[in-house]
C-alpha cells in the first residue's frame, strides 16, 4: 500500500527522496505497535485462532467492499 500512495504524493511535491522517507517513517510508525500489540495476542491466544480470526475479519471485508460496488449497501 505504502507504493500505491508514495507514487501520487511525488508526482504532487516533486520530491521523490523525502516522500520516500515521509512514507516510510510512517508505515514504520504504523506497523511497530501492530507488531508488538500481535506478539502480546499470540502470548494469550493460540495462532490458530488469531489466523482463524483475520481470516474471518478480511473475508467480511471483502464481502462489504462487494457489496459496496454494487450499492447494496
Amino acid at each position: 500500500m505504502r507504493q500505491i500512495a508514495t507514487s501520487p504524493l511525488a508526482a504532487r511535491f516533486h520530491d521523490i527522496a523525502l516522500v520516500t522517507v515521509g512514507t516510510t517513517l510512517g508505515m514504520m510508525l504504523a506497523n511497530v505497535p501492530a507488531v508488538y500489540l500481535g506478539e502480546a495476542v499470540t502470548r494469550v491466544v493460540p495462532l490458530k485462532y488469531v489466523r482463524m480470526g483475520a481470516a474471518v475479519v478480511f473475508a467480511l471485508i471483502g464481502v462489504w467492499v462487494l457489496l459496496a460496488t454494487y450499492g447494496i449497501f
